[in-house]
């Protein structure tokens, strides 16, 4: 009996590492955003430097006031800003409060596109200061460099003949393919001026894609909404022309323009110069077969 009851002390106690309170690690989970440039210590006159982002961690050294160190990430946890650190071969942590991040340009050239539907580039890194150039959703910008304004970062770029700075949080570094930009491809090729995205045109394309993939209909003129022009009127958009393209297959929007332009008819829409503005809208219908619209604006 007193065997027994070993035993089953041993299977207590085993299973006690498991679901014991005393014994459950806490897990730290956080995102980290890339900074990688100079920070110096401010604010205080000296700064610990711990081995991770907690104030109870082991200390591995001591920074004075205004010494440096590479800044590589920057993130947050239980609600206090932390900066991972370059530390030998490794990385040590400090509190972002105390470390102030370099304003020096530091060289980064990579392709880069705005994200929002619009936004200004700045004549300097503040969001205060003066536009240089009105961008679209998906332009492509070269950059030149990046900076940080307190520890907001701002990208330096390149766009056609105007140079300005636009917040890290408006660009992407993968392009957003869909079938305003793959259109605008195909004008660039030839020289022609690129088509902005109209939010009301966008609106028309999709009520149109989605009465076709509904009823089965594939034609510019349908039964309730008419025809492109009857369905800008019923929605108040204004314009000085338009145009339409239709495409009923792959839900690839590169396949879909590759079509048009395959099409005379199709390209010369595409490839009309008094065109300024694009809305675009896409559907599947009951068969699978996605239906992609453009409508086109003279504005």
């Amino acid at each position: 009996m007193k065997k027994n009851l070993s035993f089953l002390l041993t299977i207590i106690l085993t299973l006690g590492i498991i679901s014991s309170p005393f014994s459950v690690n806490r897990v730290h989970a956080y995102y980290e955003t890339s900074v990688n440039t100079t920070g110096y210590v401010t604010k205080i006159s000296q700064l610990n430097v711990r081995q991770s982002p907690s104030m109870s961690a082991k200390r591995l050294a001591l920074i004075p006031r205004d010494g440096s160190m590479r800044v590589r990430t920057s993130f947050q946890l239980d609600g206090m800003r932390w900066y991972k650190i370059q530390w030998g071969n490794g990385y040590a942590y400090l509190p972002a409060k105390y470390v102030r991040l370099s304003t020096a340009e530091v060289k980064f050239t990579k392709t880069t596109y705005v994200k929002p539907s619009s936004v200004y580039l700045k004549s300097r890194p503040l969001t205060t200061s003066s536009g240089v150039k009105f961008v679209r959703q998906g332009a492509v910008l070269d950059t030149i460099s990046y900076r940080y304004t307190g520890t907001t970062r701002w990208y330096k770029v390149r766009y056609g003949t105007h140079t300005g700075y636009i917040l890290a949080k408006h660009v992407r570094f993968t392009s957003p393919v869909n079938v305003l930009t793959e259109t605008n491809v195909e004008r660039k090729a030839v020289g022609l001026s690129l088509l902005d995205a109209s939010s009301e045109a966008n609106r028309v394309a999709q009520v149109r894609a989605d009465e076709m993939a509904r009823t089965g209909q594939f034609s510019h003129t349908l039964k309730e909404n008419g025809t492109p022009g009857d369905t800008l009127d019923a929605y108040g958009v204004s314009y000085r022309g338009w145009g339409e393209n239709i495409y009923k297959g792959s839900s690839d929007p590169v396949r879909a323009v590759d079509a048009w332009m395959n099409s005379s008819g199709h390209r010369a829409n595409i490839l009309k110069a008094h065109y300024t503005h694009l809305g675009i809208g896409k559907a599947t219908d009951k068969k699978g077969s996605t239906i992609h619209v453009q409508i086109f604006l003279t504005k």
